[in-house]
């Protein structure tokens, strides 16, 4: 009997523990259970472009990921079910991001981010997140319960695991000219840092050397041929409108820069990458002086983005003028545009394509 006792008072003791450890971890489940907030205007750069619904989990507010994706012109979208990343682009930059993640991908740079959150088969990204994922300052304003967005970015937020020389890197500038904008006596930062960005001069994408990628070409005639045959379809679309971001399944009425050039050479046989960062991998450098038709010439966009990315490019026509997809003017010929200040100040480098 007292054995009987005994085993029931063991039993007892462990059933309550397992109680008060259950009590614990839904206490703590609870705790870090997100909370819904109203519905968010979103402004760009002061002026109101959407709404969003925002959450706000361990007091910092996340967004969702293709929402505000799409409302940055990140419209061609795709995700991987098996491991919860989706890779977005708006036919400049590709980015990819995986739920739980500490590292994204920007262009070919790694970036620090905190860990965007699959919730209700949704994914979330919190604001300092996604501004590092696509280049933007974001942040959350009390007095109208809005999502602020300042588009190209004019500063940057420190991130855990952040060095001055990571944060050069991603924004094609230098250690030095950070710390020069910034004051800056030391390379020492720390997580939570706003830091000015130096101005567009000093932030600008060299060509990228070591990645010179193979074409993929199924045309077997003369190159002189495949040059003729693309300047003579890239005319095909003159007048065609322009839409940041396009998608694929918009051509051939609706272009971005890129899905222009990636459509053009399609038609002959040669397969470009989607975005204008990829397709600046490929091929070899070529002066200005020495370009053929059917070259592609690459560009910043700095009243875009505040990391010196490729932003542009176009088809070189022969006689200095360019054939390319504007965000001003839809598909349209540049003559002279080297003459251009515009595309003087922004010109980044040239490739070869057609060999």
């Amino acid at each position: 009997m007292n054995r009987t006792k005994g085993v029931n008072f063991r039993i007892l003791i462990i059933s309550f523990v397992v109680v008060l450890l259950s009590t614990q971890a839904f206490t703590a489940n609870t705790a870090n259970a997100y909370e819904s907030v109203p519905t968010a205007g979103v402004a760009i750069n002061g002026k109101m472009v959407d709404g969003i619904n925002p959450i706000r989990l361990n007091g910092q507010y996340y967004v969702p990921l293709t929402h505000l994706g799409k409302i940055l012109g990140y419209n061609h979208i795709q995700f991987e079910e098996a491991t919860k990343t989706y890779e977005m682009t708006d036919g400049s930059t590709l980015v990819r991001t995986t739920m739980g993640g500490t590292k994204a991908r920007r262009g070919n740079e790694f970036i620090n981010i905190n860990p965007p959150r699959w919730i209700n088969n949704t994914a979330y990204v919190p604001l300092d997140g996604a501004g590092s994922l696509f280049n933007v300052y974001i942040y959350f304003k009390p007095e109208n319960g809005s999502i602020q967005i300042q588009k190209p970015a004019q500063q940057y937020q420190v991130r855990q695991g952040d060095s001055l020389w990571l944060i050069a890197q991603a924004h094609h500038t230098t250690v030095d000219a950070i710390k020069r904008t910034n004051s800056l006596g030391s390379n020492v930062i720390y997580p939570g840092q706003l830091l000015k960005l130096p101005p567009a001069t000093e932030m600008k994408e060299m060509e990228p050397a070591k990645e010179h990628r193979k074409v993929e070409e199924t045309n077997p005639a003369p190159a002189p041929n495949i040059r003729n045959n693309i300047i003579a379809e890239a005319q095909k679309y003159i007048g065609a409108g322009y839409k940041f971001g396009a998608t694929l399944n918009e051509a051939p009425y609706l272009f971005d820069c890129s899905s222009y050039t990636m459509h053009v050479f399609a038609q002959h046989g040669i397969q470009l990458p989607r975005t204008s960062r990829e397709q600046a991998a490929l091929g070899t450098t070529v002066s200005l002086n020495n370009l053929l038709p059917g070259d592609l010439v690459f560009f910043s966009t700095p009243t875009m983005y505040s990391d010196g990315r490729v932003g542009h490019l176009g088809i070189y026509m022969g006689n200095g003028d360019m054939i390319h997809a504007s965000s001003s003017s839809g598909v349209h010929i540049s003559e002279n545009f080297m003459n251009i200040g515009y595309w003087q100040e922004n010109y980044l480098f040239s490739k070869r394509i057609i060999e």
